[in-house]
């Protein structure tokens, strides 16, 4: 199963990483082991290990390629780390500070049901993935470079500190699937962006950002309230891509008719959105096999 999901998730960036080994000349590169260490200091997660080794864990820290127009590529380093069930990880204290919903669709469809916008700390603290979810994932990707050497995390130097962006999904029916997996009213699948940046009064460089503490350490810290002023809302109350917010999709499939018969038509829906602030930090140590 692990593996099964991993391959889907990475595609290309799995081949990138492979096609590092085989640059021409190149000597053998040093293959590795990564675990993720959740900090005491954590305002918003439970502290904890996870190991790539997990079954139901993935540990991943890799350079992404971009392919653009023309065969233009670029490159951001990645730091992600997964829990697939029936591991949980925990999450604690998130208090949503700012909402919206469309009253047209189907929301807070978590398990614990609840009501607008309460329902969102509900879902948000305790366990991740809860019963009827696939996998919790929090990645972390930097800046978008022309070269992969710059992108090149390990040529970081100790203490250099590098801005990140968060990434927050907690699946539950796939969205992205066939009909017969969409559920209107229950196991909606959570999304979360924050682009990090240079915000005044929080004591470090960025809100979310990664520093390197030794040779093989490295420590990414989120501590974001999804406020990037670059990165808002054009409308208040409706869902609006590009902004920083955690959302809820669901599907669903309806009949039209079509010709002389009826074909199923799938719809995504993204029915409520909120902000909170979301703190904890992770070390992500690597191993020599």
């Amino acid at each position: 199963m692990k593996k099964s999901i991993l391959l889907g998730i990475l595609g290309l960036s799995l081949i990138t990483v492979v096609g590092l080994a085989l640059l021409v000349g190149a000597p053998k590169p040093v293959q590795y082991t990564w675990k993720a260490v959740v900090l005491d200091s954590s305002q918003n997660m439970v502290p904890g290990v996870y190991n790539d080794s997990d079954e139901f864990a993935n540990v991943m820290v890799f350079i992404r390629e971009y392919s653009g127009r023309a065969g233009v590529k670029t490159y951001r380093p990645v730091f992600w780390l997964e829990v697939l069930s029936p591991m949980q990880i925990d999450l604690r204290g998130i208090a949503v500070n700012s909402w919206g919903s469309n009253l047209d669709f189907n929301h807070c469809g978590f398990p614990e049901g609840g009501t607008f916008p309460s329902c969102w700390e509900l879902f948000l603290n305790g366990s991740h993935p809860k019963d009827g979810y696939q996998r919790a994932s929090f990645m972390h990707d930097g800046e978008c470079f022309i070269t992969r050497e710059e992108a090149d995390f390990t040529k970081m130097q100790f203490g250099e500190t590098r801005v990140m962006n968060f990434n927050l999904v907690i699946q539950g029916q796939e969205i992205m699937g066939s009909c017969d997996q969409c559920n209107p009213t229950n196991y909606h699948q959570v999304d979360g962006d924050a682009q990090g940046w240079t915000k005044p009064g929080i004591g470090s460089p960025y809100d979310i950002y990664l520093t390197r503490i030794d040779e093989n350490t490295w420590k990414v810290v989120v501590n974001t309230d999804f406020d990037n002023p670059d990165r808002q809302d054009r409308w208040s109350e409706l869902f609006s891509w590009g902004a920083d917010k955690i959302w809820e999709s669901y599907c669903e499939c309806v009949k039209e008719k079509v010709g002389k018969g009826n074909v199923l038509t799938k719809n995504i829906r993204q029915s409520s959105w909120a902000r909170a602030h979301i703190a904890y930090e992770i070390l992500f140590i690597r191993t020599p096999k």
